[in-house]
């Protein structure tokens, strides 16, 4: 599947963006997959850069959101429909891999944005983590 997307600019966005998943979207942890309400400071979450990281911190907040349907970004990405933060940085992976906020992709997608209930997870440094089968960055801790 082809697909023109915007790149995200880490230098300019990144300090920036409010990553956030929707109530039940599923995280990669040591104990499995875990619904990210479940998830609580300490739980061991699997990233793409660092293996297993200790989450520091779960923060609630009201934001617009993007939606993302099962397998619109290919088979299995995601593997079921998703919100997430409107610029939430999302790992695209096609031709070639950029790093796309799900407002772009959402564009692309012809999908649609509202306002969500969210929760942001927080690391001692930025990580990618896989939620619903998404590669997708998270929030350092200040």
């Amino acid at each position: 599947m082809t697909m023109m997307t915007k790149a995200f600019d880490a230098n300019t966005e990144a300090q920036t963006a409010r990553t956030g998943l929707a109530l039940g979207t599923i995280v990669l942890t040591l104990r499995g997959e875990v619904a990210v309400e479940d998830l609580r400071a300490g739980d061991k979450v699997i990233t793409r850069d660092r293996g297993a990281q200790p989450l520091r911190r779960v923060t609630q907040y009201r934001a617009t959101s993007s939606h993302i349907a099962k397998d619109s970004l290919g088979a299995n990405r995601p593997e079921r429909d998703m919100r997430i933060a409107a610029n939430q940085p999302v790992l695209n992976r096609g031709e070639s891999t950029t790093v796309t906020t799900a407002r772009h992709l959402v564009d692309t997608l012809r999908g649609h944005v509202e306002q969500s209930q969210l929760y942001r997870l927080c690391f001692d440094a930025e990580h990618i983590i896989y939620a619903n089968g998404l590669e997708l960055t998270t929030a350092r801790a200040t």
